[in-house]
């Protein structure tokens, strides 16, 4: 009897374990869904935004790739989702099989208690069974028997409808879990179209480009100069601040107080917060080809973040206002110093902070400029300039958290 009691705890606690495992999958899986799904949703918002604007082409095709990039990963979850249920559901069944074959096992038990039972049916057979005993301590032991008897009868009745109670439950939760699977896929189905309509768009829009070959080579044109506008008018607001640190390490002891502030803003490397609340990384960091022409690069010093019409720019960690700049075709930019690191926010229509202020983490400096696209959309740099003055590039992909 103790034995049979294990076996079905057992198989309860492997069910149990398992369904725990499968929920916390699930979970994650359906999480991970959610975020795509959001920013698919913010994609499509800055695309909508450009739909009446059809001058910067190159940012629609970079938008429009992005959201088909968002797409197949939604496409690849939602298939993780329809594999996770299947084996969900295929796990289940092993399992109500098992508990189908425990029940059947307890019945058999149970009837076999009961052929007894009925051989002393009446109180005259318990009687007669214990006072045909050779002893009192047989007979005393014989009555221990039918009280035992007794109570594994209503113990099994209980066993019995408890295996049956989980029974109906595991039916009904694998009733769940197919129709989920048919839901998932209905969506994959939906998804999957959606896809297709994405890629078509992304050649119509390609095919429009191609009859545009002018207006594309201005926007090249165009990007490269901003971006050399942008780099030169950087470069000499910190030229100009190191001569003027260098001025006051000559006149002032040394102090650690700058490496204390670089190693706070170092071990926040992949955890920063973007510049902007909502937004889409539009243009990486470096050597970028063209959406269009073959062997056609631009070189990018930081990235570009296109967000909501008239959004504003955020400190991505705690600082001071270094320099604030006016970029001629530009907007203006403010450089937060760091320790020996810079972050560069340029591309902003006004600016709520001047140099000397101190700022905080996520605290607002800047609104941002709308562009031809209808959009907003900042240039994000990060520098470090090492102990003999140079500076260097940094990718700030790796820094900003994903």
């Amino acid at each position: 009897m103790n034995v049979n009691k294990y076996i079905l705890l057992f198989l309860f606690g492997m069910l149990s374990l398992s369904l725990g495992a499968q929920q916390k999958e699930s979970d994650r899986l359906k999480k991970q869904q959610e975020a795509l799904e959001k920013k698919i949703e913010l994609t499509q918002k800055l695309l909508e935004s450009t739909a009446e604007n059809r001058e910067n082409l190159s940012d629609n095709i970079n938008l429009i790739e992005r959201k088909i990039h968002y797409r197949q990963a939604l496409l690849d979850n939602l298939q993780l989702q329809v594999s996770k249920l299947e084996s969900d559901i295929e796990q289940m069944s092993r399992d109500i099989a098992m508990l189908t074959a425990e029940v059947e096992r307890q019945k058999e038990q149970y009837a076999r208690m009961i052929v007894q039972a009925y051989k002393m049916r009446n109180t005259n057979a318990s009687l007669l069974f214990v006072l045909s005993s050779e002893s009192f301590n047989q007979a005393n032991k014989r009555m221990e028997y039918l009280e035992q008897l007794s109570k594994y009868r209503a113990d099994q009745i209980r066993k019995i409808k408890a295996s049956i109670d989980q029974l109906e439950a595991e039916k009904t939760l694998l009733l769940e879990k197919k129709s989920e699977k048919d839901q998932v896929t209905a969506l994959k189905a939906q998804e999957q179209n959606k896809y297709v309509q994405d890629r078509e768009r992304q050649r119509r829009t390609i095919q429009e480009m191609q009859g545009k070959e002018q207006q594309l080579k201005s926007e090249l044109v165009a990007q490269r100069k901003k971006a050399r506008e942008i780099e030169s008018a950087i470069n000499a607001a910190i030229n100009k601040e190191i001569l003027a640190e260098k001025k006051k390490t000559i006149s002032l002891a040394k102090t650690k107080e700058i490496a204390l502030s670089n190693k706070g803003f170092e071990d926040n490397k992949g955890r920063l917060p973007w510049p902007v609340t909502t937004g889409e990384i539009t243009k990486g960091f470096g050597k970028q080809p063209h959406p269009l022409h073959v062997n056609v690069f631009t070189y990018n010093n930081g990235v570009d973040i296109t967000t909501v019409k008239g959004s504003t720019v955020r400190a991505v960690y705690e600082g001071d206002v270094s320099s604030v700049i006016v970029i001629p075709g530009a907007g203006k930019a403010v450089i937060i110093a760091h320790g020996n690191y810079r972050t560069i926010y340029s591309n902003l229509q006004e600016t709520y902070v001047k140099a000397g202020d101190h700022v905080s983490v996520k605290q607002e400096i800047g609104a941002l400029l709308v562009n031809r696209s209808g959009n907003s959309e900042v240039h994000f740099e990060i520098r470090k300039i090492t102990t003999d003055g140079q500076i260097s590039n940094i990718n700030p992909t790796y820094w900003l958290y994903r």
